[in-house]
């Protein structure tokens, strides 16, 4: 080969790319591009979690759970990012046994049922824990991760003689413990249907969706507090909390069912 056509080839061989040209580089690409990129080699992995920690707040994702009407009512899980505009089909774990679907938070997924109790908190809920079921049978149960623990409590059956049981599940342990009863407050309206229901690493927050009245337990100790009044307007009829970057918001429609003028939010809770 002569040495033109050496050089030609030379020249052909594109140079490569690092440092602060390769992030930027790679700073332009959604989320889902940077999992591949970040294979090639160590400086690309590198450079990908540099560009992760130096970029924007990526926009959280949409997570869709779906499960069929009918037998053997397959699950489906789809997630979608907003920064590369794709839907994204996951694939979890099946569960052997048939049984609702069901969410008691936005990161919460369980299936109940008289023999066996299902869950999963993970954000894209690749992990699913099984247990025994609860002693009292519950068809609409209050259910929130508290830490390692997992709190059930009311939603009973009719013919349950306790409609306030709580019962706590450790996860460690993978044992159920029986504390004391919800309070009275409760009766009649103590199921997921009639409370919006929040949690952190410590407590239990309950919070009557109508009424504004806010409950909270702590499952070390065993014990609630309240009642605490959170309407934060007369006008709320309607109202529910969630934690979000350790912080309580509480979100309330004002007006009535027939008619909604509004929404009013408090957006950090001191408790």
């Amino acid at each position: 080969m002569s040495p033109s056509g050496e050089q030609s080839q030379i020249a052909a061989v594109p140079a490569p790319i690092h440092g602060d040209v390769l992030e930027a580089v790679l700073s332009h690409l959604p989320l889902i591009h940077l999992v591949p990129k970040s294979l090639v080699s160590k400086a690309w992995n590198k450079t990908v979690i540099s560009t992760l920690l130096k970029s924007p707040k990526s926009h959280p994702w949409l997570i869709i759970q779906t499960q069929g009407s009918r037998s053997p009512y397959l699950t489906t899980t789809s997630a979608y990012d907003p920064s590369s505009c794709l839907w994204i089909e996951i694939h979890h774990p099946s569960i052997n046994y048939v049984s609702a679907l069901r969410s008691s938070r936005s990161n919460l997924l369980y299936m109940i049922f008289p023999s066996k109790f299902s869950f999963s908190f993970d954000p894209l809920h690749l992990t699913w824990h099984h247990a025994v079921a609860p002693r009292v049978w519950r068809i609409d149960p209050i259910i929130a991760v508290v830490g390692k623990r997992v709190v059930v409590a009311g939603g009973a059956c009719d013919f349950e003689h306790d409609p306030l049981a709580v019962e706590i599940y450790n996860i460690d342990s993978q044992t159920w413990t029986k504390p004391e009863p919800m309070p009275e407050f409760f009766k009649g309206s103590a199921s997921s249907t009639w409370q919006s229901v929040a949690s952190d690493d410590r407590r239990l927050f309950v919070l009557e969706k109508n009424g504004g009245v806010l409950h909270t337990f702590d499952p070390l100790t065993n014990t609630w507090c309240g009642p605490y009044d959170l309407l934060p307007d007369l006008l709320v009829f309607h109202s529910g909390i969630v934690f979000c970057n350790d912080r309580m918001i509480l979100i309330g429609m004002l007006g009535d069912a027939d008619v909604i003028i509004g929404i009013k939010g408090v957006f950090e809770l001191t408790y």
